[in-house]
């Protein structure tokens, strides 16, 4: 289509001589159109009158076939009569139509057109741009959340770790306490004193963490060895807190057990048993109270753990660059189909059916598949080809010649 602008002076509805015939042909052709129009109708009403009247008989039949063929020649007539001034009608229409469409946006290659796909490719870019950057940053805000979980949970692994390292420390130093006798009292006593109260310095426990996907070996590696030096002196300081002391305490008492075992030595069986039941009372609860602390010690430890873990990642979030803003054109996405082979289409056709076209009426399908119907009609007509469903009948359509 041109896009050059059509002088005012050269357009078709400015002629003088169309005008002119427009206005002298145009009401004496309709005037003779109507009157054709009029007597036509008014002879098919009278054979009508007669056709419900008496009925068909052959010689009616060939006086409404005589009837038909006047008419095809009339409205023939008619046409011819009025083209002249309908053709320059629709030629007057046709130059609005030339004027409107060399602008309009939705036609191709005018200038509209084509500064509406320059801004589509532009706006499809930059939306495409968008997406990266999006995805960007949200595979950073992962990252940040992957790095800092890491570190929450292999903190609390080594925290397990140590627990674990300080309970069964405390449980070896109960269990000789607990099992400590005249004839064993010197041995229980050295090994309790030379008992290892300060924590290793080749501890290191392995990790347990399952390794995020998106965190390498190495950066793992290094976010481990951070957290375990972080903690490392807190461990060295609380190791030696309850392990030392624990081991200071039971040397304290150890001298008055011996007295308090010497004496149920020198009792007889029934005071014996009560000494030995209190005893044992006295350092069940002893453990018992121990315990609690250190479960408790061990909850506090990890809700701050999980309070920190909180706290890190909302300030590594909140600590990324803000995202720049950036003009985005305004646009309307919406899918489109390219169906790339012909099967294609059933399942276009299915997916239609089963959301809309089981909802519609027989008069709405059919005008949807008119031209699928009338194809079905054709091979029916020509090579007897039926389509096999209860839902459809065939049925003969006669016309008269």
């Amino acid at each position: 289509m041109s896009n050059q602008l059509i002088p005012v002076s050269d357009a078709v509805i400015v002629r003088q001589e169309n005008i002119a015939t427009i206005v002298q042909a145009g009401p004496q052709s309709y005037q003779t159109n109507a009157l054709s129009s009029q007597r036509c109708a008014e002879a098919g009403q009278q054979l009508l009158d007669e056709i419900e009247r008496c009925g068909m008989s052959d010689d009616l039949d060939r006086r409404l076939a005589v009837f038909i063929e006047k008419t095809r020649r009339t409205v023939k007539a008619m046409n011819e009569r009025r083209s002249p001034v309908t053709k320059l009608f629709d030629q007057v229409r046709s130059e609005f139509t030339i004027l409107e469409n060399s602008i309009d946006p939705t036609k191709k290659d005018t200038v509209p057109y084509r500064i509406a796909q320059y801004r589509n490719a532009y706006a499809a870019k930059k939306r495409e741009e968008e997406e990266r950057r999006r995805q960007a940053e949200l595979a950073a805000q992962e990252l940040i959340r992957a790095k800092e979980g890491y570190r929450a949970d292999v903190e609390e692994d080594y925290r397990r770790s140590f627990n674990n390292l300080v309970t069964g420390s405390i449980n070896e130093l109960t269990k000789m306490n607990s099992e400590v006798n005249l004839d064993n009292y010197t041995a229980v006593f050295d090994t309790v004193t030379g008992y290892q109260s300060t924590l290793p310095a080749d501890w290191c426990p392995p990790s347990a963490v399952r390794l995020p996907y998106n965190i390498s070996p190495d950066e793992a590696k290094a976010i481990r060895n951070e957290v375990f030096q972080k903690l490392l002196p807190s461990f060295e300081e609380q190791f030696v807190f309850e392990v030392d002391e624990y081991r200071r305490e039971i040397l304290d008492k150890l001298p008055s057990k011996k007295v308090e075992l010497e004496r149920m030595a020198a009792a007889d069986a029934a005071e014996a048993a009560q000494l030995k039941a209190e005893m044992a009372k006295r350092e069940a609860e002893e453990a018992a109270r121990k315990e609690q602390e250190r479960q408790r010690a061990e909850a506090e430890a990890k809700q701050k753990a999980e309070l920190d873990k909180s706290n890190a990642e909302m300030a590594g979030l909140f600590g990324m660059a803000k995202a720049e803003q950036v003009y985005t054109p305004k646009a309307k996405v919406s899918k489109k189909i390219k169906v790339n082979d012909p099967s294609a289409f059933l399942g276009i056709v299915s997916l239609w059916w089963q959301r809309e076209g089981c909802t519609l009426s027989v008069e709405e399908l059919a005008k949807i598949f008119k031209k699928q119907v009338t194809f079905c009609e054709k091979l029916a007509s020509k090579e007897s080809v039926f389509v096999e469903n209860a839902g459809l009948e065939y049925y003969d359509d006669v016309k008269a010649q």
